[in-house]
């Protein structure tokens, strides 16, 4: 049982400056591909940070940081905020529409792992890819602390922050798609 933060707050500066859960791919915008892929979800809260968007999906709460577009830090911490009591909170961001689907596999290498802190995934491509990560709470809220400020900094800062890390192999799902001929590539990508 895990919650999850999609990140969705940024200003979408290379995809155009718009707002990225809204850009669709294959007629769907890229925030329901995430959600698709976790509900139903009755075991955890899905928390989407976005200072925008409205979710006419139940069980579903949007919050954002304040002020609004803070960074990928900032978010997080607005998100598990409003996660509640639970032991693993996973990191996702809305320009990466097949990521949901790794987080099973991170959460089942935390539980085997008692010892880590965060679970994030070491992309394909070399790259550690902190927004694609499933933290222990209580991990999260001690490296959140350890920052002078949640306010614009980068992800891996925070996974810096932390004390064991525990890097689990992508496949290619923890691809993030920053400008709309990136997307293009994984099929018919619209702006809003």
């Amino acid at each position: 049982m895990y919650a999850v933060i999609i990140l969705a707050g940024g200003r979408g500066s290379r995809m155009g400056g718009v707002d990225k859960a809204q850009v669709t791919l294959d007629g769907v915008r890229l925030v329901d591909h995430l959600l698709a892929r976790l509900a139903p979800r009755d075991d955890a809260p899905v928390v989407v940070v976005s200072p925008t968007l409205t979710l006419p999906v139940a069980g579903v709460e949007v919050v954002s940081e304040a002020p609004p577009y803070g960074g990928p830090v900032a978010g997080i911490a607005a998100g598990v905020a409003a996660v509640g009591d639970v032991d693993l909170v996973g990191v996702i961001s809305v320009d990466a529409p097949d990521s949901a689907e790794l987080l099973p596999v991170l959460a089942a290498a935390l539980a085997a792992d008692g010892s880590a802190d965060v679970a994030v995934i070491r992309a394909a491509d070399g790259h550690l890819q902190p927004l694609c990560a499933m933290w222990r709470t209580t991990a999260l809220h001690r490296a959140l602390s350890r920052l002078d400020t949640v306010r614009d900094q980068a992800a891996k800062k925070l996974l810096a922050a932390a004390g064991t890390v525990l890097e689990v192999a992508g496949g290619g799902a923890e691809r993030d798609y920053d400008t709309l001929a990136e997307l293009a590539e994984r099929g018919r990508a619209e702006l809003p």
